[in-house]
């Protein structure tokens, strides 16, 4: 699957709607950010105030403090008296959000095996079978979606939900590899199910150290594959 990397394009936030429950600014934000991770907003794409503004049905203002935040965060770089462009993905900045997402993930998933709770179970294997429907449907936003969702049940049903939304917040490099691998090799995604049904198994097995050993391998995949990765997408990662 090859990605356009060019100007904006008004329709991609033709499903954006106003919510009473927040800021003009973070709805904005939240849109523009989750857009740049999932590559529907690509590295390289450029976009301008008030083009973004007259496809939200917004003014300039809360468009332009949402570039800003962006910009505090490196994923967009606003050039004076240019146009605003996404930030290529940075293969060291990956590095570190990966140490981040392991060292979570594998506390967390230690606390999930030793106090299972059979209702999780269940859940993981809904998950899991969503993200076969989702490979089915080839839509590879879901696809990722749910591969989040799996491994966010470790974080809720241990009551680490902050621990979540911390790796969330700063691991958006890493996410972008995710979906650019999940879109280059069908086999990279069968694969990815597969290690997902593995780890249920262990996990029901309540095999802890089997199931670690495993999430290692299941996160650190995506630099096994940096060098096709950076051949295939020259222009999206530095």
């Amino acid at each position: 699957m090859e990605i356009v990397s060019e100007r904006f394009d008004p329709l991609q936030m033709s499903d954006f709607h106003l919510k009473d429950s927040q800021t003009v600014t973070s709805q904005i934000y939240k849109t523009l950010r989750e857009r740049i991770i999932n590559m529907q907003m690509p590295p390289g794409m450029t976009m301008s105030e008030q083009e973004t503004a007259n496809a939200l049905g917004v003014s300039r203002t809360p468009v332009r403090e949402a570039f800003i935040r962006l910009s505090r965060e490196k994923m967009v770089i606003i050039s004076p008296q240019r146009r605003t462009a996404v930030a290529k993905i940075s293969t060291e900045r990956a590095q570190q959000e990966h140490f981040l997402r392991e060292s979570l993930e594998q506390a967390v998933l230690e606390q999930f095996v030793l106090n299972l709770k059979p209702e999780f179970l269940a859940e993981l294997a809904q998950i899991i079978a969503r993200q076969k429907q989702a490979l089915e449907d080839r839509d590879f936003v879901a696809f990722l979606n749910h591969d989040d969702d799996f491994h966010k049940t470790f974080y809720v049903a241990t009551d680490k939900y902050l621990c979540y939304q911390v790796m969330r917040r700063n691991c958006f490099d890493y996410q972008r590899l995710r979906y650019l691998s999940s879109c280059s090799d069908e086999g990279i995604q069968h694969m990815n199910v597969d290690q997902h049904e593995q780890m249920l198994r262990l996990i029901a097995e309540r095999n802890l150290q089997d199931v670690q050993a495993l999430l290692r391998r299941h996160v650190r995949r995506i630099f096994e594959e940096m060098i096709i990765l950076k051949k295939k997408y020259p222009q999206y990662i530095q």
